[in-house]
């Protein structure tokens, strides 16, 4: 026995259909309104975009220099090579600097100890001066008491010159000068 399907009514399945169509288009369009919302809503990102751009192409830029540059296609060992030349260039370079620095401090400190040791000279020499006239001051005192005396008693005796001197030396004339010098003489004795 066999049976037949049942055979549905051709115009429920159009209409079920038609219903079923409507429901999606409705749900379509639904989707469309959210998405469109939904766009408008969205922050506009151009600008950031833009700095982003920006900063990779200057990265890329300092990439590409770093690429190019000689020290990047260099082994390890020329590159060590390469750093201790260019040290020991620096060095050889601070080295003739400290040099010139220490030959120029040398010479200020020679100048100084000149005009130092001139300042000294300077001062020796003027107590040398100073002594030199003290002394001249003394010996000429002493010379001047001692060789009047000497003098005088070397020339002839009638010039009379030790009398001319002691009447000189106590403001008489020489007569009055004898007397007093007499008298002196003898209470000087009688004592």
């Amino acid at each position: 026995m066999t049976k037949d399907p049942i055979q549905a009514d051709p115009t429920d399945d159009i209409s079920q259909a038609f219903e079923a169509l409507r429901g999606e288009v409705s749900l379509t369009r639904v989707a469309l309104e959210g998405l469109t919302a939904a766009r408008e809503r969205m922050p506009d990102y151009s600008v950031t975009l833009g700095q982003m751009a920006q900063t990779l192409k200057a990265a890329a830029v300092g990439i590409d220099a770093i690429e190019r540059s000689p020290a990047v296609n260099l082994s390890p060992t020329a590159l060590s090579a390469e750093i201790v030349t260019a040290s020991v260039d620096a060095r050889a370079e601070d080295r003739a600097l400290l040099i010139n620095a220490r030959d120029a401090l040398f010479r200020s400190i020679g100048r100084i100890d000149g005009i130092v040791e001139r300042g000294r000279a300077a001062d020796r020499q003027w107590r040398r001066v100073i002594w030199a006239a003290v002394g001249g001051a003394l010996g000429g005192v002493l010379l001047m008491s001692i060789l009047p005396g000497a003098v005088a008693r070397s020339l002839p005796a009638d010039w009379h010159v030790p009398e001319w001197m002691a009447a000189r030396t106590i403001g008489l004339d020489q007569r009055q000068a004898g007397a007093r010098m007499i008298d002196t003489a003898s209470k000087a004795d009688a004592q």
